[in-house]
């Protein structure tokens, strides 16, 4: 969908007049209505105005959808902002979250395969598991027990 055809029917759909569209993005409302006739084109500035304006990203507003560098498959805007938002950190905390997260979907992974049991029945399984672990692994130290968990971890990667 052309950009002209797309700003005007996120505008109708955020309920805005052109207006009202101008004023809140600071511009004009005779280049509005040439930016929504395809007689004129946004600069990166004004694109950016009216997104926010109209709370939806400028991939939405200019690519049609798959077509961006991030589709639009994180519908939720506030997990997005945080997305967006970890650019900023220090290398050590980016690769913090991504360990967190790489853990809550290996999680995820193994909820879907194991039998559905509540949290309390996992901790407490969880914690069967490991004293009983404990109980082999007396004569191994902390360094390779971590060795052994991880090779563990890897190989439910690998069949799921």
């Amino acid at each position: 969908m052309p950009f002209a055809e797309k700003l005007a029917k996120l505008r109708k759909d955020k309920g805005f007049t052109q207006q009202e569209l101008a004023q809140k993005a600071g511009i004009g409302i005779a280049q509005m209505r040439r930016y929504e006739k395809g007689n004129s084109s946004p600069t990166l500035e004004v694109i950016k105005n009216i997104a926010r304006t109209l709370a939806v990203t400028t991939d939405e507003l200019i690519f049609d959808e798959g077509e961006g560098i991030v589709p639009s498959k994180i519908q939720d805007k506030e997990l997005l902002e945080q997305f967006e938002q970890i650019a900023t950190l220090t290398p050590q905390d980016k690769e913090a979250l991504k360990t967190i997260i790489e853990s809550m979907i290996i999680k995820n992974k193994l909820q879907q395969i194991m039998p559905t049991r509540t949290d309390a029945a996992w901790t407490k399984e969880m914690r069967s598991v490991v004293a009983e672990f404990r109980k082999g692994a007396e004569d191994y130290s902390d360094n390779q027990i971590e060795n052994i968990v991880d090779e563990a971890v890897d190989a439910v990667r690998k069949a799921g």
